[in-house]
Formats: C-alpha cells, structure tokens, sequence
C-alpha cells in the first residue's frame, strides 16, 4: 500500500492502515463493508483525511484539516484524494483485474492435454485387512 501524496501547507501522505479503518469504523458506526462512499459527508471526508494523515502527524484534528482544505486546496480535490486513498488501502478488486485483462490473453492458444484411456487390471489379489 503506497501513500497517496496530497499537497496542502506542503506534501503530505495519506495512508490508511488497519488501525486507521478500525478507528473509522467506530466513528462512523459501521464495519468498512457498509459505507456508503457515494454518500459521505463532509465531516466524514475529513475524518478519513484526518485518519490517514495520522501516521505523519498523530495530533492532527478533523478541524485542522478542515483549515488545511480551506487554505490549500479545495473540496473537490480533498474529495478525489480521500478516494484515491481508499483505493490504495483497499487495492483493486478482483474483478476489476480480471476485466482489465487484454483481449488478446483470452484467446491464446493453451494446449490442452488429451484425455486417454488407462487400463484397470483385474487380476489384482484382493487382500483382506483392518483399515487403519
């Protein structure tokens, strides 16, 4: 998971890890599973942005990014980069990947191996025991 760069007062790195999302999860009041990215809250925005500063600057406050926002950027890049840090947090989905495998790799030519018939002796002695 790499840091996802945000300039504000100066660059700053945005990672969230597993204690980051443990402690969104208590103030949001839902397992990561449930959040609804499309409808996040500017409060949230900066609860996540506050989270994944935290590494960098343990005492920064949803306040002070508030503040950060206002004087160096602005809300639609705060949100972008709040995105850009899930993302990286989470990865790409499986799907995803899979779909955005070329075209061509579905249609190489994989040899198959032939199925042949293999022959069963019977005259194989029975042999009469305790399985074990």
């Amino acid at each position: 998971m790499l840091p996802v760069i945000y300039t504000l007062d100066q660059d700053r790195s945005l990672k969230l890890g597993f204690r980051g999302i443990a402690k969104l999860e208590k103030v949001f009041g839902q397992n990561v599973d449930k959040w609804n990215l499309k409808e996040l809250t500017f409060d949230q925005v900066a609860e996540i942005l506050a989270e994944s500063l935290r590494r960098e600057q343990p005492d920064i406050t949803v306040d002070k990014v508030m503040d950060l926002i206002d004087d160096y950027s602005d809300i639609n890049t705060a949100i972008k980069k709040t995105f850009e840090c899930i993302n990286e947090t989470f990865g790409k989905n499986v799907s995803t990947v899979v779909a955005e495998a070329p075209p061509e790799a579905a249609q190489e030519d994989v040899p198959v191996p032939a199925a042949t018939d293999t022959p069963v002796a019977t005259d194989a002695p029975i042999v009469q025991g305790t399985a074990i």
